[in-house]
């Protein structure tokens, strides 16, 4: 069984790290698969122990922390140097995007409305109408290499015509009503079942 005393170095370099892990997984299978806490023995040693492994996790993450931190303040300064660039780049990209479809969809309207046209003219037997009707009826793309395809989004939602199948749970305020709540007895929301757990906090 790894030592477990409180204080703890932070390592330095990559061997002393594979020692650590090495150590590690000793304790893995100890505690994992062989460690249960029935009485006040086992629980006074798995809090020492809990305590034992946090403090260690500390020292993992004080070093990861040392070796990368040098690096993420390169690379942020390395961002730095090209934002503006992409920025600006990106902006046109936008603009340039918002052009071609707008005028793609312009030209997909004015089909539809000739299409329209055509069946009104159909059925009114009105041959000319027809003619000049699927004549214009045309949303032949230009040529270009930027490809077009048209989807449908979310202009506008009124909630209180939405059918029972398009809402969904709100889990994430239920969690925070659960945590939120105290006392012997459960919270009440309609259609949700509570369980008690204890969450244990370790100490360094």
């Amino acid at each position: 069984m790894a030592n477990t005393d409180l204080a703890i170095a932070v390592p330095a370099t990559a061997n002393e790290v594979a020692a650590i892990q090495r150590e590690a997984e000793e304790d893995l299978g100890f505690v994992v698969e062989r460690l249960h806490v029935t009485d006040e023995e086992t629980y006074t040693l798995a809090d020492t122990l809990l305590t034992g492994m946090v403090q260690r996790k500390d020292a993992l993450l004080a070093m990861r922390k040392r070796a990368t931190g040098p690096l993420k303040t390169a690379a942020k300064e390395i961002e730095s140097w090209f934002k503006p660039a992409v920025a600006a780049l990106e902006t046109c990209e936008r603009h340039l995007k918002g052009e071609l479809g707008a005028f793609r969809l312009a030209q997909a309207t004015e089909a539809r409305e000739a299409r329209e046209a055509a069946t009104v003219a159909a059925e009114a037997g009105d041959s000319a109408g027809l003619l000049e009707a699927l004549n214009s009826a045309d949303e032949t793309p230009p040529e270009g290499r930027a490809t077009c395809r048209m989807v449908w989004q979310v202009a506008r939602i009124n909630e209180g015509l939405v059918t029972r199948e398009w809402l969904i749970v709100d889990r994430k305020r239920i969690d925070a009503t659960a945590r939120k709540h105290r006392g012997d007895t459960p919270p009440v929301i309609p259609g949700v079942t509570f369980e008690q757990v204890a969450q244990i906090g370790a100490r360094r």
